[in-house]
């Protein structure tokens, strides 16, 4: 026991170290609980029941440095000798990036992994009841590895609690129409391509006059003749890349150390300043408000596309009350599952829309929302003799209310209100229960 403990005091300054060394990272924000103690559940209930969604755990990157743009316009110059000091700096560090990732492209990192197992040894800390070994676990991925990938650490961290005396695990590896909605969608990802969403984008993009400082930026790296012939479209781009680059790194701190290098041989941070920065995390949320979140509309097409996993969520707690067949939901799935399912839910801080898109981050902030191993736990609580259920949503291990629906025992509400709060959404929706959900993701407006 004394050697899990250090282990898990090892991992927790792991990912706390990498956390701290870099700011502005938005959704690729390595993963810390909300909260830490509770209010105290309304006397005699209990948990019974735990359905459970998240985010897969930091990861490496998903895209091959060397595809980039940013790559592209750096190693062009460099044949055309037009790349100055603080070009050959990036270059280098780019190429260290490249030989760090290549391998590890589109899987969760070693923090992505203590990140779940931690995740996991805390819910079990909150019932063990949910895992223990006369139960069973209904485990859901995508199609996508890193979700596979998240939910073997999860496991990992529940072995490890139980010395190794799980529940049964029953395995489902694709229930994309789920967890996977928004690339189902033909209508979703036309508005993703497409939509109004952009006008509020670039109304904010020149508001912080993203182009002169991408402008800027670009120019400190190359001759001045080479920069003529870059349009600004592109100097953006390249600027995006970079910043991309940027909030990988604290996710990746084992692999660079693992090639015998520092983060310092791959510090992206001096290419930047902080209020550039700055401007790129708001922008980056910005994004993800209006195409993942609620955005300008909370009854938008960015949140109903959610409403697959709701349904499921209701007919999971369901069968549970009916007959128990199993005594855990858990979920693996992305950003883009989690943000427009906390704002189909209602949840205070992930639900709030607005056309005003200057100040959007008063009410909505990636890093909260959608960090690393971003999750949202429903727990279900009975009381012996008692055929009333309440539950309680966690998101990122925060106590959230319901906006719209009022308890008198917050965070508890009762389930039977709930149920059918979520039900009257889905029916102005045209749907219930037992809808045809892939119909419906290629139908929805």
């Amino acid at each position: 026991m004394k050697y899990i403990f250090t282990f898990i005091l090892l991992g927790c300054n792991l990912i706390y170290t990498a956390a701290q060394s870099q700011q502005y990272l938005g959704s690729k924000t390595p993963y810390k609980p909300l909260q830490e103690t509770y209010t105290r559940v309304p006397a005699g209930y209990k948990p019974v029941f735990l359905n459970h969604l998240g985010r897969h755990g930091a990861r490496n990157l998903t895209k091959d440095v060397a595809k980039s743009l940013a790559w592209n316009l750096i190693f062009k110059a460099d044949s055309a000798q037009a790349l100055n000091q603080r070009g050959q700096q990036l270059k280098a560090a780019l190429v260290l990036l490249q030989k760090v990732e290549l391998r590890h492209l589109e899987s969760i990192s070693e923090i992505g992994k203590q990140e779940l197992k931690e995740i996991a040894e805390r819910i079990y800390g909150t019932e063990p009841l949910f895992f223990a070994p006369n139960q069973t676990i209904l485990l859901s991925t995508t199609s996508k590895e890193r979700t596979k990938q998240s939910a073997v650490a999860f496991l990992d961290g529940l072995s490890t609690a139980t010395h190794g005396k799980m529940a049964t695990i029953k395995w489902n590896e694709k229930d994309d129409v789920n967890l996977r909605f928004f690339d189902l969608s033909r209508p979703y990802l036309s508005f993703k391509a497409t939509g109004p969403w952009h006008s509020s984008y670039d109304q904010l993009a020149k508001a912080l006059n993203l182009e002169a400082i991408s402008t800027r930026i670009f120019h400190t790296f190359f001759s001045v003749d080479y920069t003529k012939r870059i349009d600004s479209k592109d100097k953006i781009r390249f600027v995006d890349d970079l910043y991309g680059f940027y909030t990988i790194i604290p996710a990746i701190h084992q692999e660079i150390m693992e090639n015998g290098l520092s983060d310092k041989d791959i510090d992206l941070k001096t290419f930047f300043k902080s209020e550039d920065l700055a401007v790129l995390c708001r922008l980056n949320d910005a994004d993800n408000f209006l195409k993942k979140g609620p955005g300008r509309n909370n009854n938008g097409i960015q949140v109903s596309v959610a409403a697959p996993l709701l349904a499921d969520f209701i007919k999971s707690t369901d069968a549970f009350i009916k007959s128990r067949p199993y005594r855990s939901v858990l979920r693996f799935a992305h950003a883009e599952t989690v943000a427009p399912f906390a704002a189909i839910l209602n949840l205070n801080g992930a639900s709030t829309a607005t056309k005003d898109i200057l100040s959007f981050d008063r009410i909505w902030k990636a890093k909260n929302i959608i960090p690393f191993s971003a999750n949202i736990q429903m727990l279900l609580y009975q009381k012996p003799g008692n055929n009333g259920y309440l539950i309680k949503f966690l998101l990122n291990e925060k106590e959230t209310g319901i906006r719209g629906l009022s308890t008198k025992t917050f965070p508890y509400y009762p389930y039977k209100e709930v149920r059918a709060f979520y039900l009257k959404k889905l029916k102005a929706l045209g749907l219930d229960l037992n809808s045809n959900m892939e119909e419906y993701l290629n139908h929805i407006k």
